[in-house]
């Protein structure tokens, strides 16, 4: 091993042993302030610290219709994707060992047993209320460690030593209560949490401020709109009116104002003056701007707000859907971390350090098209691909294609009829009829249920694909009539399955059936 290091200058700085192993910059050494007496380490977050407020007004900034709505919103992004789970590890990259199947196998029956949705919900709260505990119920059974549940508990019921080492402290105002967590028994999840700030950073602290002058103002609002919201009734009463005329005018005018009716004596006036609607307008401004503070701070966006009664913009869309793309895969990142830890500790419990634990991961939607272009080039290069590659990177059933030996190179979608009626009207496939129902069976058992129930819009998309003359046509044909019946993610995928099955088929009709020769 090396002594030391030599700088720049040529200075040569020796290890030291000593110092290598000691913690120099802690909080004690950065500060004259001693923390050794405190219970817990002082919450650092800057807005409560500042509003003296308690960590549990979170939980009350939640009942906000714009902030549970925020919340939902950010949580459905990720819950939304339900392509993901655990898979065997090796230490060498290898298949997995039988130790390391049976720890897989016995964690993911385990996990079955589990409300996975509602734990994954509880993961995501942590980047509104900076962590998430989360205990883990342990049940012993044949010299094997089963996890009988995993329970969400209340962010404000921890909390952290001068040395960062989390504890539970209970409900408790006063004395705090140290009960220091067991080890394999918890799993914080914190959101940036760092050195600093081990709490985690909480973004619905960050909405207190917009929440409180919500609040505020909707009931100025309100207290505005009943005051001047109606028009100003004036009475004028006649020259020489006496004080009696006047309260009487007065009084039957306050009657107006309730019944829409009222009896002035002869020569009185009324007036009605309405309120000035730039006043309203300023109040709808503010509120407004609030909720935009809201969306951008718990979901890093604006889009559904600001483009209300305008004109939407495609490129603003496409750069807050990448905006929600990132949040969305760092939330499946805080997932994928808490699953992977309760796994280890899972493993570790039962198998010991020698085993890998399971793998915990999202898997994304494949891109259809883009496994066409790499086959290409893969065929192009020799490679030659039997049935279980199409079954398993397409979708394919087994009985709806027949591959073709030695063939030189894949045809295009410009070279390959995506639709085969154009060829059997004019005779050019002998095989047409066969490819295309193959093709429209294929079609339809991709639709959702309710799409495939629809006889009648069946038979007009049938007939509207089979008129297609070729790949482009195809295309628009499904997007004009899907395009209206399906979310535009499901459309996308749909979309991407028909026009690579559609390939598949029409590349197989091309090279399998010749053309016929005039007159047959």
């Amino acid at each position: 091993m090396s002594q030391g290091i030599y700088l720049a200058d040529g200075t040569f700085l020796p290890f030291v042993s000593e110092d290598l192993k000691t913690e120099i910059a802690s909080r004690q050494n950065a500060s004259f302030f001693n923390y050794e007496w405190l219970e817990q380490l002082p919450d650092p977050d800057p807005i409560l610290r500042k509003t003296g407020d308690d960590v549990r007004v979170l939980a009350d900034l939640s009942a906000d219709e714009q902030v549970i709505t925020a919340m939902t919103s950010r949580k459905n992004r990720v819950l939304s994707s339900q392509d993901y789970g655990f898979s065997a590890a090796s230490f060498d990259g290898e298949n997995a060992s039988d130790a390391a199947r049976l720890v897989f196998d016995n964690l993911t029956k385990d996990l079955e047993r589990l409300n996975m949705r509602s734990l994954i919900t509880s993961i995501l709260d942590a980047p509104f209320y900076g962590m998430t505990p989360l205990e883990i119920m342990w049940e012993a059974s044949e010299n094997w460690w089963h996890i009988k549940d995993i329970i969400a508990r209340p962010y404000y019921w921890f909390a952290y030593e001068e040395n960062n080492k989390p504890f539970f402290k209970g409900d408790y105002y006063g004395a705090v209560k140290k009960d220091y967590l067991p080890a394999g028994k918890f799993v914080i999840t914190a959101y940036n949490a760092s050195y600093d700030n081990p709490y985690g950073t909480r973004l619905l602290s960050r909405c207190l401020w917009a929440v409180s002058f919500k609040h505020g103002g909707t009931k100025f609002y309100a207290k505005f709109i009943e005051k001047y919201g109606s028009p100003w009734v004036i009475g004028k009463a006649s020259q020489g009116a006496t004080k009696a005329e006047k309260r009487e005018i007065a009084a039957n005018l306050a009657r107006m104002v309730e019944d829409a009716v009222a009896v002035i004596p002869k020569g009185a006036e009324v007036d009605l003056i309405a309120p000035n609607a730039n006043t309203t307008t300023m109040f709808e401004d503010f509120l407004s701007r609030q909720d935009k503070t809201i969306s951008k701070i718990l979901m890093g966006q604006t889009l559904t707000l600001e483009m209300e009664g305008k004109n939407n913009s495609q490129a603003a869309a496409t750069t807050h859907d990448d905006v929600a793309k990132g949040i969305a895969q760092a939330d499946k990142a805080l997932v994928c971390e808490t699953m992977n830890e309760i796994a280890w500790i899972y493993t570790l419990l039962n198998a010991g350090e020698q085993v890998p634990a399971p793998i915990f991961s999202y898997q994304e939607p494949k891109n259809l098209q883009e496994q066409v272009l790499l086959d290409k080039d893969l065929h192009s290069l020799g490679v030659r691909f039997n049935h279980q590659h199409f079954v398993k990177e397409y979708g394919l059933k087994a009985d709806e294609f027949t591959l073709v030996e030695n063939r030189e190179q894949f045809s295009s979608p410009e070279n390959a009829p995506a639709s085969f009626s154009a060829g059997v009207k004019n005779n050019h496939y002998k095989g047409a009829v066969k490819h295309q129902l193959a093709f429209d069976s294929a079609l339809k058992e991709l639709l959702p249920e309710a799409l495939r129930a629809n006889q009648k819009f069946l038979d007009e998309l049938l007939q509207t694909v089979n008129n297609a003359a070729d790949f482009e046509e195809l295309e628009y044909a499904l997007i004009e009539f899907l395009g209206s019946q399906m979310e535009m993610s499901d459309l996308e995928d749909v979309l991407a399955q028909a026009l690579t099955k559609a390939e598949c088929f029409g590349m197989y009709a091309a090279e399998k059936e010749q053309p016929a020769k005039e007159g047959e």
